[in-house]
């Protein structure tokens, strides 16, 4: 599996910090100052990505956009690597 890092977001970005054979992990970051506001890894109960903020971060709706789409292109990659 190839992650492919958005471009697109105007106030975070996804930087990879781990990779194994089946599963990455990224942080994200604020573009602006480089705050971690989270991580997004793999989360077994569930079989998929899934994103855990960082105690006292706050959200609007352009964040949380950018990540679901984050989220929902590294489950595509995955669906597609293991096919």
């Amino acid at each position: 599996m190839i992650p492919s890092p958005r471009t697109d977001c105007h106030w975070i970005e996804f930087i990879l910090m781990a990779r194994t054979d089946k599963t990455c992990m990224w942080d994200v970051v604020t573009t602006e100052s480089g705050v971690v506001l989270g991580r997004v890894k793999w989360f077994g109960r569930w079989r998929k990505y899934s994103f855990f903020p960082a105690d006292g971060t706050i959200y609007e709706t352009t964040c949380l956009r950018d990540i679901a789409a984050f989220l929902d292109e590294q489950m595509s990659l995955r669906r597609k690597a293991r096919s």
